[in-house]
């Protein structure tokens, strides 16, 4: 049997004999044992042994304070994304699951053909003889909005008609996700037991993912049901995020009452009433005190572009200790709609944050004009008085809709416009160049913290180096100091262009496609130094991504490059201070310097600039008024 393309993620809580049952029969189902990480959060000292003791050599264990499946799950994550980075796909699995033969394989496979899939479930029966179905998928009610199961409780025999399916939620019993999904978005702890899937999936959801059902795979599991006190706490958690205000009203108070009428006519005591209330007063002073907290609201309508971009600055201002939601769409490259349908997605986003906005605590932070210089005006009138947009290239090297300097000056001169924040120098200058006089915002471009990688110590003196240049064609690419690089060290180097549109170029290996996330990153993480040739930029995505994984790039030093190295590097290339030009030379030598020494400077600088990075928004974060301030440190 061939092994599986995924890691798991199993989370015990005191039952070691159902959690060995459960982690040997993965393995015999394919997953290597040095993929497979138990999350025990039972908090016992005492049987810390006993638990290793039971678990295959090779599977790996951490303990844990127990804050939640939540909690769990996103521990599990995050250590699989530091140990594990090959592996696709991530298996989150509780410690009483047990798949049948071909199970696994059967939701590998549904990933494998449906790429705009986030997730995959099982069909989850139960019972001692394995008679019941407990899930086959959710959704939720009409008038409440309240979760239910498909096929609840029936017999077994219901299942031969069960068809693989798009569904709203799935049991989080058994789930196999796209790793990269699950990183960017963690389940939401605050419901520490119960409902965080439903809540997560719904998040997925808005994302444009889909969550399906694939029947083909059974998985037993053991469940009894939800506790009464977190029914009607997490009901509310639940609809304050995804419902509606009279679902997130009146969900709990119905629930209470239909189980007093039960209860009333099977004359049971109040034994079950006393939790739905403790639970319905709980919900409701969370939710009070949520109220008073500080939240940002990220918008995002390039979610294929600005993936990695959004990732990392969520993660940066979660570091920073904010409240962050992110909400996001496709554009139609990646979704296939028009371009019309895409703009009326991005003008409901806008007006479904507008409530969101107005509260003074609440910021609302649009990471892509859409419509240029319009954008001030239409996130101030739908967003509120708190509202920011990040301004990538205020003067676009191509023909953007909306960034005219006539529309601009005319924008600019509007009262009471949204701030500005951009990620460099020469940006902000463009902008106040452009007659912007609205509180602009001078913060570092977010980054993910660095990598860690065998790339920091490993021996490359008996290969040729490569050196890359990546991303898509534009016309800003210099053209001629890669011809120039070519005959100075093509004896001396593999050198290699990789991104669409490019030309064939003398000297270089060109490969003309677009790729892909995960190739991305490994050609970034396998490149010993990256050119970044470009003659006018105001940041440049590549060479953040760069320092993410401590490869060093080489370029322009009067750009904000500087910024990530220090104007004074050896990676940059400088002017001649008599001619203003640069000359081949430099480049060359730059070059040779970030092969042969560029490792430890780049590892240096990407621990300082994400520090950076931080500080910055998280002053940002805190501040309410202008911020002038330079990003070199």
């Amino acid at each position: 049997m061939s092994a599986l393309n995924f890691a798991a993620v199993v989370v015990h809580h005191r039952s070691p004999e159902t959690l060995r049952a459960t982690v040997h029969r993965l393995i015999s189902e394919g997953l290597e044992p040095e993929n497979v990480l138990v999350v025990d959060n039972s908090e016992e000292p005492g049987r810390v042994n006993t638990v290793r003791e039971l678990l295959p050599v090779g599977v790996h264990i951490i303990f844990t304070p127990n804050s939640g499946y939540g909690a769990a799950v996103n521990r599990g994550v995050m250590w699989h994304k530091r140990n594990t980075s090959s592996t696709e796909y991530l298996l989150v699995s509780t410690h009483e699951a047990l798949p049948e033969a071909g199970s696994l394989r059967k939701l590998e496979e549904v990933l494998d053909a449906h790429q705009a899939t986030a997730l995959v479930g099982p069909a989850l029966i139960t019972g001692p003889d394995s008679d019941v179905i407990w899930s086959l998928g959710g959704f939720f009610s009409k008038w409440l909005g309240l979760p239910k199961h498909f096929a609840h409780k029936a017999p077994i025999s219901e299942m031969k008609d069960a068809e693989p399916k798009t569904v709203d939620w799935l049991d989080g019993a058994f789930l196999l996700f796209r790793r990269a999904v699950l990183e960017a978005y963690p389940l939401d702890e605050d419901f520490f037991l119960y409902m965080e899937e439903t809540d997560h999936h719904q998040e997925i959801r808005r994302q444009g993912w889909e969550i399906r059902l694939e029947p083909a795979a059974v998985v037993w599991q053991s469940s009894g049901g939800t506790p009464a006190f977190y029914q009607t706490r997490n009901i509310q958690l639940f609809q304050a995020k995804n419902g509606s205000k009279l679902q997130a009203l009146f969900s709990a108070p119905w629930i209470i009452a239909k189980t007093i009428i039960r209860d009333t006519l099977r004359r049971r005591g109040l034994s079950t009433w006393k939790p739905l209330l403790a639970g319905w007063k709980a919900g409701w002073l969370m939710q009070k005190a949520k109220q008073n907290e500080a939240k940002i609201l990220l918008i995002n309508p390039l979610g294929g572009a600005l993936a990695h971009y959004t990732r990392a600055l969520l993660e940066t201002l979660d570091l920073t200790g904010a409240d962050v939601r992110l909400i996001e769409i496709n554009e139609p490259s990646i979704s296939g709609n028009r371009r019309s349908q895409w703009l009326l997605s991005y003008l409901r986003l806008l007006a479904k944050s507008r409530e969101f906005g107005q509260s003074r605590q609440n910021r609302v932070l649009v990471v892509w004009p859409v419509l240029g210089f319009l954008d001030l005006l239409l996130v101030r009138l739908l967003c509120g008085v708190r509202s920011s947009l990040i301004y990538h290239d205020p003067k676009p090297l191509v023909r953007a809709v909306g960034s005219s300097p006539l529309l601009a000056q005319f924008v600019f001169r509007l009262p009471s416009l949204p701030s500005v924040i951009v990620h460099s120098q020469a940006a902000a200058e463009a902008m106040q160049g452009l007659g912007f006089k609205s509180t602009l915002h001078l913060l570092a471009h977010p980054m993910l913290p660095p990598v860690d990688s065998e790339k920091d110590v490993r021996d490359r003196t008996n290969e040729r180096p490569v050196v890359r240049v990546l991303g898509q064609y534009k016309r800003d690419r210099d053209l001629g100091v890669l011809v120039a690089l070519a005959e100075e060290l093509g004896s001396e180097a593999d050198l290699e262009i990789i991104g669409r549109g490019w030309p064939s170029l003398r000297g270089w290996k060109v490969d003309p496609r677009f790729v892909s996330e995960r190739e991305l990153d490994g050609f970034i993480e396998s490149s010993d130094a990256i050119v970044i040739p470009y003659l006018r930029f105001y940041q440049s995505g590549i060479a953040l991504r760069a320092l993410e994984r401590k490869t060093p790039i080489v370029g322009r030093a009067a750009t904000s490059l500087g910024d990530l190295y220090g104007p004074e590097s050896k990676l940059l290339v400088h002017e001649d201070p008599r001619t203003g030009l640069i000359q081949p030379t430099a480049w060359a030598q730059a070059v040779r310097y970030a092969v042969r020494a560029g490792r430890d400077d780049a590892i240096e600088a990407s621990h300082r600039y994400h520090e950076i990075a931080v500080s910055d928004w998280d002053s940002w974060n805190q501040a309410s008024g202008p911020m002038t301030k330079g990003l070199w440190k």
